[in-house]
């Protein structure tokens, strides 16, 4: 015969005597970007337009003096205006508690709302990593034809030479290769390649920044193994091997060191944010988050859905898309691992 029984010293799962009184969320990830970048005006539609803007080259050319100004002098002064846009996309989580589960149940770590109040207040977090996980992917612009939903074009599109296939980045905006860094692997990454990234986009924008960089857990491991501590090289002239030393400081006090969570380079500071949704763990975005914007055309709202029966029933919704100002001021690692 089967029964729950009270002869062990476990006693039954969940028994609120046993259990301490909280619920552990294990994948409650950080969310750096749409916690950081800047909320923008609600959208006016569902296709996002702004205008990106370009100074002309600089020239050393002098002025005669006394000269008038001819009729081949004079510029455009919108000639290098470009129209960057992105489609707005709808996050939806919907969840449902049965009767007895919200009215009888007696959860560990459940507040006094019960299980339905502890659902939406999970989903409202979900989204919001949803959110997260859509901003900094590889997803094109997606236009909605019934079947398919609209998407909002990720950062790893926006960052790249090609600026998508559907509301494609003009080519004057586009990323260039220099500023993405994608034929080193996570085993022979160099400062130098950090360096040549910030070197192409001060090249681009003409300014010294700090950038926030999301990067996956393997790209993390690679910044700390191969910036800090020891490894082999070649004199390539006397084909002789060595070691070669990094000195950092290893040690404060009886603590040891090994991380490396700043990147201070000739053209930029990059400060290193741990994700776990990057398209990849050997990937890492390199932003300038006063050119990044999230227009939110609803924040996260619940609305009651009819219970016909099986129980209450709620839908968590909203609406948002990604605005990079110009693709030019960012760059990229997309690395093999």
């Amino acid at each position: 015969m089967a029964l729950t029984l009270e002869r062990n010293t476990q006693g039954a799962k969940g028994q609120r005597e046993s259990l301490a009184d909280i619920l552990a969320n294990v994948d409650a990830h950080d969310t750096i970007v749409t916690s950081t970048c800047k909320k923008g005006s609600k959208p006016g539609n569902t296709l996002m337009s702004h205008v990106a803007d370009a100074y002309s080259a600089a020239v050393t050319t002098g002025t005669v003096d006394g000269t008038d100004v001819g009729a081949s002098d004079y510029q455009d002064g919108a000639a290098n205006r470009a129209l960057l846009q992105n489609y707005v996309q709808i996050f939806r989580r919907s969840v449902r508690v049965s009767t007895l589960a919200q009215e009888i149940s007696n959860i560990a770590g459940v507040g006094s709302g019960g299980e339905l109040a502890n659902s939406i207040a999970k989903a409202v977090v979900e989204i919001k990593r949803d959110i997260e996980k859509s901003v900094l992917s590889a997803n094109d612009a997606r236009l909605d034809d019934g079947s398919d939903s609209y998407l909002t074009k990720g950062l790893a599109t926006w960052i790249s030479t090609s600026g998508g296939s559907v509301l494609q980045v003009p080519a004057a905006f586009r990323t260039p290769a220099a500023s993405i860094e994608s034929t080193q692997t996570t085993s022979n990454i160099e400062d130098s390649h950090v360096q040549d990234v910030l070197s192409s986009i001060f090249g681009q924008t003409g300014s010294t920044k700090n950038f926030v960089m999301p990067v996956g857990r393997t790209l993390r491991r690679a910044f700390t193994d191969r910036l800090t501590g020891t490894r082999s090289v070649t004199d390539s002239s006397n084909q002789i091997a060595a070691t070669q030393v990094r000195t950092f400081s290893p040690q404060k006090g009886k603590t040891v060191t090994m991380s490396v969570d700043t990147f201070d380079g000739d053209f930029g500071v990059i400060a290193l944010a741990n994700s776990n949704f990057m398209p990849a763990a050997t990937d890492g975005h390199v932003l300038d988050m006063s050119g990044i914007e999230l227009r939110y055309g609803s924040l996260p709202q619940v609305t009651k859905l009819p219970n016909a029966g099986g129980g209450e029933a709620r839908m968590i919704e909203a609406i948002a898309a990604l605005i990079v100002y110009n693709p030019l001021a960012h760059g990229k690692f997309d690395l093999g691992s």
